[in-house]
């Protein structure tokens, strides 16, 4: 009955759609395990310029009564996956309220669920002491150091204020990231420094390789045969990547670039309030230079 309401809502019979998902949810509470399915609920509201905030209301409404009819060890789980989503349509204060209806207390949590109502109270600006209290505890309960709580813990620190504790958690989050990009698994050995250097570059010379060379064999060379010199000196520097490397994954790339591109604009904020400008001016030139001029999609 999913499969069917996306064959439906695909083929332009949206409330048709909606009935035929009602109707699936109704016969089983487990339906809301599967993701396709709040991607679909979701699509519902959102696939529109500017859903009506009843729409919107409703379906957070909706997400707490689904989530609250599953076994309980399911209910975290799910709740991060449709926080998640809400956070990504702009919803902050709603991806915190479900997260907060059915996460346990913190000391029980998984460190990635404290970490992620961490980062949406730090993007809210609100609760941040509760905020830092649950980054802390993920802090603790990862081994590694993961760089994305790093940040986390940087940004909920800037929240608060408290830029000169925030910039060393910054810095370390950035050196655990590039250090985690120098051994990528999916870059070819011999290409992974040059890869690494074109992340990593602030002053953006070109590498040893002649950026106007145009080769599609992916050993490390530019790009594919149609696309001119003229056209490849318009093309920002993560563009120019993405064709440098076509074996590697595009969307991995846009992925990792996207990271570096959120961490460092954390931190050349962090830096300004610091009235340290030269230093996070580089971190800006980055971003202009990769395409990053919207940073406010970058949270």
């Amino acid at each position: 009955m999913l499969a069917w309401a996306a064959n439906e809502y695909q083929n332009g019979h949206p409330d048709e759609a909606e009935t035929t998902l009602r109707r699936a949810s109704e016969l089983s509470s487990e339906l809301a395990t599967d993701p396709e399915f709040w991607k679909l609920k979701f699509e519902f509201v959102f696939n529109k310029e500017k859903p009506s905030s009843e729409s919107i209301k409703k379906l957070f409404d909706e997400s707490v009564s689904q989530i609250s009819r599953l076994a309980k060890p399911q209910q975290p789980v799910v709740a991060a996956f449709v926080a998640n989503i809400f956070q990504l349509n702009r919803e902050t204060d709603l991806a915190i309220e479900l997260l907060e209806s059915h996460l346990p207390p913190i000391s029980q949590r998984v460190a990635n669920d404290n970490n992620t109502i961490a980062y949406f109270r730090s993007l809210a600006k609100k609760k941040l002491e509760i905020a830092l209290q649950e980054i802390d505890s993920a802090l603790v309960a990862d081994g590694t150091q993961n760089e994305t709580f790093l940040d986390t813990k940087a940004w909920v620190l800037h929240g608060l204020k408290e830029d000169a504790k925030a910039l060393p958690f910054a810095n370390e989050a950035l050196k655990k990231l590039y250090s985690a990009i120098e051994r990528l698994g999916n870059v070819r050995p011999a290409d992974r420094r040059e890869f690494y250097t074109w992340l990593y570059s602030d002053t953006f010379e070109k590498t040893n390789k002649n950026d106007s060379e145009i080769d599609n064999d992916s050993g490390g060379k530019i790009i594919d045969s149609n696309v001119s010199t003229k056209n490849i000196s318009q093309l920002n520097r993560l563009e120019t990547l993405k064709l440098r490397y076509p074996y590697v994954s595009q969307s991995g790339i846009d992925e990792i670039a996207k990271t570096i591109a959120a961490l460092r604009f954390h931190r050349a904020c962090i830096l300004d309030e610091l009235g340290r400008t030269e230093e996070s001016d580089r971190d800006y030139a980055w971003l202009d230079n990769f395409g990053f001029t919207e940073t406010d999609k970058l949270n």
